[in-house]
Formats: C-alpha cells, sequence, structure tokens
C-alpha cells in the first residue's frame, strides 16, 4: 500500500531535525514517533494535498519493524482512501507529529510529551 520509497515535507524534515538536534534521534526515528502521536493525539487528515519531497528513504527505514502496523492504522483510519492517498495521509500525520514533537529538548520530556 505505501511505495517502497517514501519522502517527508520540509515542514516535518525541518522539525524532526531540530528534535534530532535536541535528542539525538535521527529523523527516521523521528518520523515514527511522530506518526503514532499523531494517531494518538486523534488527528485527521483532511484530505488536502501535501508536498513530500524531502529525505527520499525506503519505507523500511522510515518505518520499521513497524510497517505492517502502520499500514494497518492507515486503513482503519481512513478505510475509503485511494491506494496513492495513504502516502499522503501518512505524510500529513508525520507533520502533525514532528510539530508537537520538535521543541522536545530530551528524550525524557519528548516522553512526557507523548
Amino acid at each position: 500500500m505505501l511505495p517502497q520509497k517514501m519522502k517527508i515535507s520540509d515542514k516535518a524534515f525541518n522539525s524532526l531535525r531540530r528534535l534530532q538536534n535536541n535528542t539525538g534521534l535521527t529523523v527516521n526515528i523521528g518520523a515514527r514517533l511522530a506518526f503514532f502521536a499523531s494517531i494518538e493525539r486523534g488527528f485527521t487528515w483532511d484530505g488536502g494535498d501535501i508536498e513530500l519531497k524531502q529525505r527520499e528513504l525506503d519505507k523500511y527505514t522510515w518505518l520499521g519493524e513497524h510497517g505492517d502496523l502502520v499500514e494497518m492504522l492507515l486503513k482503519q483510519k481512513y478505510p475509503n482512501l485511494e491506494a496513492k492517498d495513504y502516502y499522503k495521509a501518512w505524510g500529513s500525520h508525520v507533520d502533525d507529529g514532528a510539530l508537537v514533537m520538535e521543541t522536545s529538548n530530551s528524550v525524557s520530556s519528548l516522553v512526557q510529551r507523548l
């Protein structure tokens, strides 16, 4: 369902770089946490367009061993999307979660925030 090569938005990339500078968590690990934080917060993608043009990585690098779980959560939250739109939904959740997490200045403060 999600493509083998994926990118995130400029906004998410910048937020996750700030998080990396503050906590040492890499951008791909931050993106995983951002996605799950966004789902947990109850964020819902409005179907709008999103430019995913930063940091192309393969799906496994972005999602790790949680790829099936991410896809299942997306299908559960958005049961009527076309296959190509799940990628945009994932990207919008990374955007949302990254903004919440970017000001954390340590892993412990990040855990408390999530």
